[in-house]
């Protein structure tokens, strides 16, 4: 085995454990989500680009050696292995984002419950659907009064 090779392998190691832990910071954030834990989500959130970036600069890596034009069973596997654990990274991810977005607009809808709780009879909308109480509804009109 040529030094190359080796560096190629070595290569292959670093980016499974890369993908691997990416795929464990996937389900810490989903429990985060599930807990409804804000600096846990934001956590996994710095985690997750942190690891992108390194499976980013691997495979960059991994593109230069001359062994990835022609891998051997072995690694043939191992690349294999990195894209369906990629592929539950991918999964996972798009899990988490519709129950964030779940759960923002559950939030937006509580919002208003309470803002229409607190004055029915002072609730506006914008042109947007958004609730605001309109205690300041009209506070910034002047009246003109004409005099001679």
């Amino acid at each position: 085995m040529s030094e190359k090779a080796s560096d190629f392998e070595q290569f292959l190691e670093t980016q499974t454990d890369n993908v691997s832990a990416l795929l464990d910071v996937m389900k810490q954030e989903t429990s985060a989500i599930a807990a409804r834990q804000s600096p846990d989500i934001a956590a996994t959130a710095k985690q997750k680009l942190t690891l992108i970036q390194r499976i980013q600069l691997c495979d960059a890596q991994i593109s230069k050696c001359p062994e990835s034009t022609s891998p051997s069973n072995d690694a043939t596997q191992k690349i294999a292995d990195i894209k369906a654990i990629l592929e539950q990274c991918h999964q996972l991810n798009e899990a988490n984002g519709i129950a964030l977005q779940r759960a923002h607009l559950s939030i937006h809808k509580l919002r208003n419950l309470f803002q229409e709780a607190a004055g029915k009879n002072e609730m506006t909308y914008d042109s947007d659907g958004k609730a605001s109480g309109s205690r300041t509804l009209g506070t910034n009109v002047k009246a003109w009064t004409l005099s001679k």
